[in-house]
């Protein structure tokens, strides 16, 4: 690894391995899950070098996060992953912009909901919908580019 001096290169680096970290748990676990599905959790453990009661609670944990599996055709289970997959090498440019541009966007409901209430009031963004991808634009793991050719698409899906 290069020890970079410009601290745009810096970040982007520290971007790019923030997000290989945070998919490296979740293939864990889902590779965990397929072995639990065909083995004894005990041959689990033992081939992983882990007690057997560490993949139970290792398989409660991503439960109780909603760790989902990832839709046929996407390289995530949610489109803030497919931008974590992007940032870390994972898949390409053209890759993520078309995952995040056919992905099956919900509405927010919450932002329904408080529309009728105060201008403050907080609310949960649903899961899976586009302020997900405003989010990674924001941690800057899309550019504003990709951003506006995913939104022009998702809109054109939407008026379809």
């Amino acid at each position: 690894m290069s020890i970079t001096t410009s601290p745009e290169a810096a970040i982007a680096n520290a971007r790019r391995a923030r997000a290989r970290r945070e998919l490296g748990g979740l293939d864990y676990i889902r590779n965990v899950r397929a072995a639990v599905e065909t083995a004894d959790q005990r041959v689990v453990a033992r081939a992983l070098g882990v007690s057997q009661p560490a993949i139970s609670r290792l398989l409660s944990q991503a439960d109780a996060r909603g760790v989902k599996p990832v839709p046929e055709g996407f390289s995530g289970a949610s489109p803030y992953e497919i931008a974590e997959r992007y940032a870390a090498g994972d898949i390409d440019r053209d890759a993520m912009i078309r995952e995040l541009s056919a992905w099956p966007y919900p509405k927010n409901e919450g932002a329904a909901a408080a529309a009728g209430e105060w201008e403050s009031t907080p609310y949960l963004d649903t899961p899976g919908s586009f302020a997900e991808v405003g989010r990674a634009f924001d941690e800057g793991l899309i550019d504003g580019d990709a951003y506006d050719q995913i939104l022009d698409a998702s809109d054109e899906a939407a008026d379809a």
